[in-house]
């Protein structure tokens, strides 16, 4: 995973839509599985919950995760 994903649109948001850009350094140190999951919410291919299934993570910690890495949260319509 990388920034040049982001450049390809291979995720469901734009990089001029961030407030903020992602922390690419935290996300890289996280475990693979916790990057995983964080790939799949990013892609758009399946929700939160699910994500944090992949990661091993409640839900809770893999949106602290999510909101640490300044990855954006999806709404219904995304």
């Amino acid at each position: 995973m990388a920034y040049e994903a982001l450049k390809l649109k291979k995720y469901w948001f734009k990089e001029d839509d961030l407030l903020e850009p992602i922390d690419w350094k935290y996300v890289d140190s996280l475990p693979k599985r916790v990057k995983l999951g964080l790939e799949l919410y990013m892609e758009g291919r399946i929700s939160l919950g699910k994500a944090a299934e992949v990661a091993g993570l409640p839900v809770t910690e893999f949106d602290y995760i999510r909101g640490r890495a300044k990855i954006p949260l999806r709404g219904p319509d995304d």
